[in-house]
């Protein structure tokens, strides 16, 4: 796959946590689901074990055959199942948006990383997943992924139990407030950990502007509503929500994120310490690291850019990772959704009527029942 005109290739997705995760999630939907399953979630068990926390992130499961079906079988062991799947993903490629989908669900920057992707992070395991990982790429259903922002097909998706955002001023103003608000989270973090150095403390992880009251959209995503209803991190479980056709001013200034490379940059030109109050979360989550921890200050990056995409890609390749900055100062995309848009300036106008969603069971569809 190509991406911002740079080959990317199935090594290159296995050196990321999100990557690894993907390619599990989508042998798990294949032929040999149920042996990848036992074997990677009893190697997860054996994790946790060694952790002290059995059982907290991953289940054993076995199989049972012949007649006495009621006795369980040894798992699988991860060379065989990953083999097979690898083998079958030759020719049976497909669910990736699900597939997609969990793996974002996944993505949590507040605990250590799972068990799971403990497993899948072993130099032979995922190597195991290399042949999935370049079906993946090359999957038709995957083409958008390298995308950039397609500025003819953005919705924004407002979720049903979630209000709108009604303040009256300009972006500038509120990211203005955003800033200051951050800042005066890191003096607050500082002075608890001065005072109380071994409390555990947490709770801000995300790098993007939430909470600023600023616009976010994805693209349209024909038959399956918008991005934004599969690929929401830390999503509440909403049963329902719109999806709002949005006109973007053909101005627009919009940087294009397409992996670590891009993201680390940003951050370089337009850096904010928030090592107090990310620290905590993102040592266990991201990287156990000395020294500082940056964001966009999204103040700043508004003077330059209108809005800032992500790709699908580039978040695959930058979510969850520890990415260098300078040799002291390191960063981390957390909090945005694969092909989010978050826009800093007014660029967006509703421009057609909205459509209604409703969930069902794990699957997104128009709630008028159309097909």
């Amino acid at each position: 796959m190509t991406n911002s005109g740079v080959m990317t290739t199935g090594a290159d997705l296995l050196t990321c946590v999100r990557g690894r995760r993907l390619c599990f999630e989508v042998a798990q939907r294949g032929p040999h689901g149920a042996e990848v399953r036992a074997a990677v979630f009893d190697a997860a068990r054996r994790v946790d074990e060694l952790r002290g926390t059995p059982g907290v992130s991953a289940v054993s499961f076995v199989r049972s055959a012949g007649p006495d079906a009621g006795a369980p079988l040894p798992a699988p062991t991860l060379d065989e199942a990953l083999t097979a799947a690898a083998e079958a993903s030759a020719t049976h490629i497909g669910g990736l948006l699900p597939a997609l989908a969990d793996t974002v669900t996944s993505a949590m920057y507040w605990q250590p990383p799972h068990a799971e992707d403990v497993v899948l992070a072993d130099p032979h395991v995922s190597a195991l997943l290399r042949p999935i990982a370049e079906a993946v790429l090359a999957a038709p259903e995957a083409a958008w992924w390298s995308a950039p922002l397609d500025r003819d097909a953005q919705v924004r998706t407002a979720f049903a139990g979630v209000p709108p955002d009604t303040r009256a001023d300009e972006p500038a103003g509120r990211l203005s407030r955003w800033r200051e608000s951050v800042l005066h989270q890191e003096r607050q973090f500082a002075q608890e950990r001065a005072g109380r150095p071994y409390r555990r403390m947490g709770g801000m992880w995300w790098a993007t502007p939430a909470l600023a009251g600023l616009d976010m959209t994805t693209r349209e995503l024909p038959g399956e509503g918008s991005a934004a209803l599969w690929l929401t991190e830390d999503e509440e479980g909403w049963e329902s929500a719109d999806v709002v056709p949005c006109a973007v001013d053909p101005a627009a200034r919009v940087l294009e994120i397409t992996g670590p490379q891009d993201w680390a940059a940003l951050v370089a030109a337009f850096p904010l310490d928030v090592t107090a109050s990310r620290q905590p979360d993102w040592f266990e989550a991201v990287d156990a690291r000395e020294g500082a921890w940056l964001i966009p200050d999204w103040a700043a990056v508004a003077e330059a850019y209108d809005g800032v995409h992500v790709s699908v890609l580039g978040w695959l390749l930058t979510s969850g990772m520890p990415v260098p900055v300078t040799p002291g100062e390191a960063t981390t995309l957390a909090g945005w959704c694969p092909d989010a848009t978050w826009w800093l300036t007014d660029s967006l106008r509703e421009s057609a009527a909205r459509s209604a969603w409703a969930r069902e069971g794990w699957a997104w569809r128009p709630a008028d029942g159309t097909p």
